[in-house]
């Protein structure tokens, strides 16, 4: 008998939500090309390099016929960075997409595996601009598929790298950081600080405690460390969001927020609702992935939405008239 599930975290979509997600996807894609964005495709299919120097467990991988190990995109961007390289388009240039990603999580997490994402790339303008550019934008494509509340929150991926880079650790302990860092884990900052005494202990320790307004976090964060990179680095936050406050309102920031994509050399950008868990959109500046390739080193910005966390944000107030989803 022919096996009629899915495999582990696939889903099927069907009727109001197939239809809701194609609108969503269309809608942002549509804003984002009259906003003059580049429209690119690329494959699902990569090999394995362009996404990691090593294989991942977290991402699909097969074999071709001719023994090469491809992967299921995990994300995009990283498959901007090979276009320009391997295409050598002009820069500037800014980029908008849509397609499916895949991530493998833990089969007994119950979470989905595929997702579909739009989103932009802005390469080679210049890094104040660009971040405002992208934000705005990321703002405009929220509003065009109706999210009724959310909220951006900041951070720097600079911040942590430097205390890591200083701090010269081998790779278990800094597993062992990193996993207490993501955990929010006061305990288990309280001993890796002991084990590892460094001027950064204090900073350590607080970073559960910096997440909040980003007034308040910013002035807190300042009394804690004295290491020029990093206050540079909240000086680079609090000049942003001041700039676009009038635009987002009050913001949050998290401090102790570790790059979700190795890439990431800059400010870092997430914006959540209160309906949803996961993120609806995740970016930042990201500096150094077009010299992976071979490419010369391009500031860029950019960031993707989960059409997924969309629908199930909007999905209670779904409705069709006609034919036409209505909000």
């Amino acid at each position: 008998m022919k096996k009629t599930t899915l495999p582990t975290g696939m889903h099927d979509k069907l009727f109001k939500r197939a239809r809701a997600m194609y609108e969503i996807e269309h809608n942002i894609s549509d804003l984002l090309i009259a906003k003059g964005f580049n429209r690119i495709e690329t494959p699902t299919l990569e090999h394995f390099e362009v996404f990691n120097d090593s294989v991942s467990s977290n991402t699909y991988n097969l074999f071709d016929k001719q023994g090469d190990l491809l992967s299921l995109r995990p994300d995009i961007t990283s498959q901007i960075g090979r276009v320009i390289a391997s295409t050598r388009v002009n820069t500037p240039i800014k980029f908008s997409y849509s397609g499916k990603v895949f991530n493998y999580n833990e089969e007994m997490r119950g979470l989905a595996n595929e997702h579909t994402q739009a989103g932009i790339e802005i390469v080679g303008y210049p890094v104040k601009e660009a971040l405002s550019e992208a934000i705005l934008a990321a703002k405009e494509a929220l509003d065009v598929a109706k999210v009724k509340s959310y909220q951006f929150e900041f951070s720097h991926a600079a911040i942590l790298q430097q205390v890591f880079e200083e701090l010269e650790l081998d790779k278990d302990s800094a597993i062992r950081l990193s996993t207490a860092i993501r955990d929010k884990n006061i305990t288990g900052l309280n001993e890796f600080t002991k084990a590892h005494p460094s001027a950064f202990d204090v900073f350590i320790k607080n970073l559960p405690y910096l997440f909040g307004e980003s007034d308040e976090v910013i002035s807190k964060a300042r009394q804690l460390v004295s290491h020029e990179g990093i206050l540079s680095a909240l000086d680079d936050i609090e000049e942003l969001t001041t700039s676009l406050e009038i635009s987002l309102g009050k913001v949050t920031l998290d401090l102790g927020q570790l790059s979700q994509m190795p890439y990431y050399t800059g400010i870092m950008f997430k914006v959540f609702g209160e309906k949803v868990p996961d993120a609806f959109v995740s970016g930042g500046r990201y500096d150094k992935l077009f010299e992976r390739f071979g490419a010369t080193e391009l500031s860029a910005v950019g960031w993707a939405i989960d059409v997924d966390s969309i629908y199930q944000a909007i999905h209670d107030d779904l409705h069709y008239e006609g034919g036409i989803a209505n909000v």
